[in-house]
């Protein structure tokens, strides 16, 4: 769709709802705003029927029988053919009553009790279609459309500075669902960084990724606290390969890894930079530092700072430790224990990414805009289509009723006209409602893809672009 020419685009926003093909007429949609249906085997004035009480009357007996369930649009011979037999039935079934003191408003009853479409259905698959813009969600899960305009003009120049650190201790070995916990954290940790915007920082710190867990290299893996990536633009290719220099093995000296990254936020930071450090353990520190005084200092030092943790498969004890390094740091802690689990922390995290972040993400987005306007555009006309047929094809079984009565003679040419008037005066009332319905949602299209446009000029400003 992306390919599209300007000339479609227009063309498909502006649409003219005409020369639609037929369409399935067996249309079963749940109805959530629409009334239950009623019948029509009551002997009543036609013209003294509300549109709203046409659509929710169910269809008829034989319609139901022979004509529901066929696809007059993929099968057009075997829709011809049900309709055949239940325009025949009714005919036979009327020719075996007393119909010659029956009344213009009583042949007409008795027809769409037998052979009218039930147009409920589409009508609350019209009503209830929803103006989502789901390719406007922002990084932090809400929709653009839903932010408040204030929110978006409020002053912020504030950068962001973000540092990923990664426990390497030989327990994150481990398997979980069927990876290593360290596979799994680096996938994390590249996928957060990877859908950081543009304008933010980020640095990869790895700590315990030398040695081994025994006590004769506990102090080689305690000084093994690594800044792999400094802090930086991301750059896919040489974030990747940071992520290929080490391995789980040794100990876990979680607050040095932690000193390191206020060292590095605190050489790039100002009065209006962000800084957040994202931690994922699987255990507590065992290299005899204290993370939660470390924590504590980090946050004295530097007031703008989060620092969030990812407890990945923790005991109880992990569990308590890195809630409070959490908590001293100002930040947030989730403890996971599936590779479901942490993918969903990753969204968590992105909302805590000051709203600068989603200005930079909402600047490449009018054409998200345009196209998915098109794409509602083109939703509601495929329903406008469905329903039209539906009515046209109605509209063709009330005529080959008519005909067959007169031929029969069950009806002269005054009371087919009569009949005729009445059934058109009813199709009119439905016609008229249900372009009435999409000319509404038509409109709520236009004013949402409209708000979204301002908002999206009003992030351009903020952003200076």
């Amino acid at each position: 769709m992306r390919h599209m020419k300007p000339l479609l685009i227009l063309s498909s926003l502006f649409f003219l709802l005409a020369g639609c093909q037929d369409h399935a007429e067996d249309v079963s949609i749940k109805k959530k705003n629409v009334q239950e249906p009623g019948t029509a085997s009551k002997e009543v004035d036609p013209l003294s029927i509300t549109p709203l009480e046409w659509i929710n009357q169910e269809a008829g007996d034989l319609y139901q029988q022979y004509i529901e369930n066929k696809n007059g649009a993929k099968d057009p011979e075997a829709y011809r053919e049900a309709s055949d037999k239940a325009v025949d039935e009714y005919v036979e079934d009327v020719r075996q009553k007393e119909t010659g003191k029956w009344s213009d408003e009583k042949w007409t009853q008795s027809i769409l009790s037998s052979l009218q479409t039930g147009y409920g259905g589409i009508a609350s698959e019209l009503e209830n279609y929803e103006v989502v813009y789901d390719e406007m969600k922002l990084p932090d899960g809400r929709l653009l459309q839903d932010v408040p305009m204030d929110e978006i003009t409020e002053k912020e120049d504030k950068k962001v500075n973000v540092a990923l650190l990664i426990d390497s201790s030989g327990s994150m070995k481990a398997d979980v669902d069927g990876k290593s916990k360290m596979s799994l954290a680096k996938e994390s940790l590249e996928t957060l960084a990877k859908e950081l915007p543009e304008s933010v920082n980020v640095s990869l710190i790895a700590f315990g990724h030398k040695g081994t867990g025994s006590d004769a290299d506990k102090e080689m893996s305690c000084k093994a606290v690594e800044s792999l990536y400094p802090l930086q633009p991301y750059d896919e290719g040489a974030f990747s390969e940071s992520l290929t220099k080490f391995d789980p093995k040794g100990w876990t000296p979680l607050a040095s890894s932690i000193e390191l990254a206020n060292e590095q936020l605190s050489s790039q930071s100002d009065e209006k930079t962000e800084n957040f450090i994202y931690v994922v353990s699987d255990g507590i520190e065992t290299c005899d530092g204290d993370p939660v005084a470390t924590a504590t200092k980090v946050k004295a030092d530097n007031t703008d700072v989060k620092i969030n943790i990812i407890g990945f498969d923790v005991d109880s004890e992990a569990d308590e430790q890195l809630k409070k390094v959490a908590d001293a740091g100002g930040g947030e802690y989730s403890s996971v224990k599936t590779k479901q689990q942490l993918s969903e922390i990753e969204n968590v995290w992105k909302e805590a990414i000051n709203k600068n972040t989603w200005r930079w993400w909402a600047v490449n987005r009018f054409s998200d805009n345009v196209w998915t306007t098109v794409d509602h555009y083109n939703a509601l006309r495929d329903i406008v289509s469905t329903y039209q047929s539906m009515i046209r094809n109605e509209e063709n079984r009330m005529i080959q009723t008519l005909n067959t009565l007169e031929k029969e003679e069950l009806i002269d040419s005054e009371k087919r006209s009569a009949i005729s008037s009445l059934l058109d005066e009813r199709q009119e009332k439905i016609r008229n409602y249900l372009n009435d319905l999409e000319s509404t949602k038509h409109k709520e299209v236009k004013t949402v893809s409209d708000e979204l446009d301002k908002r999206l000029d009003a992030i351009k400003k903020q952003v200076g672009i």
